[in-house]
């Protein structure tokens, strides 16, 4: 009897799954025309009691202070607000007047340069020549006809079926 409604239960799951709406109405009718088996009654069980454990005891947490001791910090050495100034040796004298080097005379380069000469360029005459072309052959308007070969209109004769 299990089996039976279990195949009955998977056959309307199937159904559910793949029929869609109309399925799901077929599938409610059986449910309700099905007859409920009633769950076969199991005898109670009884367990012996849960054995009591003794409840844990956790050490107090250490107290924590709300404000840390701040620690001691030695004092900041005195930094004076001017600082000494260094003694720097005194710089050598420099003369005034520096003795000139004396440089190598550079030779004067004028500053128009002559002009070099260049031979004349060849005359080129503004009209060039017009090149002798040979006539060009005439062309017709209107080209000949090729002459076509007439063709027969007479078709062969058809053989006469007996």
């Amino acid at each position: 009897m299990a089996s039976k409604s279990l195949m009955i239960i998977c056959s309307l799951f199937l159904a559910l799954m793949f029929l869609g709406n109309s399925a799901c109405n077929a599938a409610r009718v059986l449910l309700e025309e099905t007859p409920k088996e009633e769950q076969p009654s199991l005898p109670k069980l009884e367990l012996p009691p849960l054995p009591e454990f003794p409840k844990l005891e956790l050490p107090p947490l250490p107290e924590i202070p709300h404000e840390l001791p701040k620690p001691e910090l030695p004092p900041l050495p005195e930094i004076p607000h001017e600082l000494p100034k260094p003694e720097l040796p005194p710089l050598p004298e420099i003369p005034h007047d520096l003795p000139k080097p004396e440089l190598p005379h550079l030779p004067e380069i004028p500053h128009e340069l002559p002009k070099p000469e260049l031979p004349p360029l060849p005359e080129i005459p503004h009209e060039l020549p017009k090149p002798e072309l040979p006539p060009l052959p005439e062309i017709p308007h209107e080209l000949p006809k090729p002459e076509v070969p007439e063709i027969p209109h007479q078709q062969p004769e058809e053989p006469h079926h007996p």
